[in-house]
């Protein structure tokens, strides 16, 4: 183990706040990599580098000639776990620090500690993390004795069957933000299922849960709305479909990532499941290139003022399953005005959006041009 140099800053400023004495810590080879005084750091102190050479606890020093880089004071040995890791300095006489030294001495121990804790607990959760990442790309292949194995001592089960959740945020947070929440999604998602391991991406939050039934994993994501939005953040979600085992979690990660995108599509849908999706499944698989020409062969000639007002009088008469009446006070026009809208509609595109026939057509020109507009796509672009 070995003081770094940052740790070492914050150790000192630390320390600092609370105590006046001027302090110094060095690193093993004897080198200040931080201090009190600034003009110090990155200077030789020959009075640490002999205690760690001589593995001496304690060196006073009484003149100023005695090593080179050092004052008048009193330099102990840092231990964590019995290793030595640097050499504290503390500048003054004898008697006047004493009383101050082995607290000192001890706090900065802890603080190390600590930090080490830390960055172990860091380094532990980005394993987990590429762990997971790597289950959801190979989970056909993935599934070796090796890798369950390695599962075991990053504490992830793989003989666990799972399910998939994954989750956005309606509008992004603040990096910091966005961190604090994703933090307490991650406690609540551990305190409704033990087992559970969360995932984050720079695109979504993924949650592997041993919840199997669908009308739990519901519950499990309600929950998880609840949690972002008592923090003041709006949350997508999409569930996956059940799977045998654990080989298809990268089926079943995509299956939940098509239902999130359901979600947004949507706008008012705020939890969706693969199940209840349908030209998700192989929409996204056409350009959107292709999906804007749809869009203006249907609606040839219209400006893009008159498509939007176009398609926004459709949305609203498919959503009332072509009720004139309840179209009409929908958009808070009259129902005559309303007929006369379709049929100019039927008129200049050759397809009546009140015959059966032509409905497919509708919905998918309704389906590309929400898919156009998310993506950022222009009508005159």
């Amino acid at each position: 183990m070995e003081l770094q140099e940052q740790q070492a800053r914050a150790i000192v400023q630390e320390i600092n706040t609370v105590l006046p004495q001027k302090i110094n810590l060095m690193n093993k080879e004897g080198i200040i990599i931080a201090s009190t005084d600034p003009e110090r750091v990155q200077t030789f102190h020959g009075a640490a580098a002999r205690i760690i050479k001589d593995n001496l606890d304690e060196l006073r020093i009484y003149r100023d000639d005695e090593y080179p880089g050092a004052r008048p004071g009193t330099n102990f040995m840092l231990q964590v776990e019995g290793e030595p890791i640097g050499v504290l300095g503390i500048t003054g006489p004898y008697e006047s620090i004493l009383p101050l030294a082995n607290v000192i001495r001890k706090m900065t121990e802890l603080l190390v500690h600590e930090q080490e804790y830390q960055r172990l607990q860091n380094h532990l959760q980005q394993q987990r993390q590429l762990f997971l990442r790597e289950l959801l790309d190979h989970s056909e292949t993935f599934l070796s004795k090796e890798q369950i194995e390695r599962g075991h001592m990053l504490d992830i089960d793989l003989s666990v069957p799972r399910r998939i959740v994954v989750a956005d945020f309606e509008e992004i947070p603040d990096p910091s933000r966005a961190n604090d929440i994703f933090s307490q999604l991650e406690m609540e998602a551990q305190r409704l299922d033990a087992a559970c391991c969360t995932l984050a991406t720079s695109q979504m939050i993924v949650f592997l849960t041993d919840i199997r039934s669908q009308e739990q994993l519901r519950a499990f994501a309600r929950r998880l709305l609840a949690c972002a939005q008592s923090r003041g953040a709006e949350l997508c979600l999409g569930l996956d479909s059940p799977a045998a085992d654990n080989t298809k979690l990268r089926q079943a990660f995509e299956q939940a990532r098509k239902a999130l995108y359901s979600c947004h599509r949507k706008g008012t849908v705020r939890i969706k499941g693969y199940d209840e999706i349908n030209m998700e499944i192989f929409a996204d698989l056409i350009p959107l290139t292709a999906k804007r020409e749809y869009v203006k062969k249907i609606f040839h000639g219209y400006s893009p003022l008159e498509l939007a007002d176009a398609i926004h009088t459709l949305e609203c008469f498919f959503e009332h399953d072509g009720s004139i009446t309840q179209t009409a006070a929908a958009l808070y026009i009259h129902k005559n005005t309303l007929q006369q809208h379709l049929k100019k509609i039927a008129a200049r595109t050759g397809y009546d959006p009140r015959s059966l026939r032509c409905s497919a057509v509708f919905y998918v020109v309704l389906y590309f041009y929400q898919d156009l507009h998310l993506a950022g796509f222009h009508e005159d672009s």
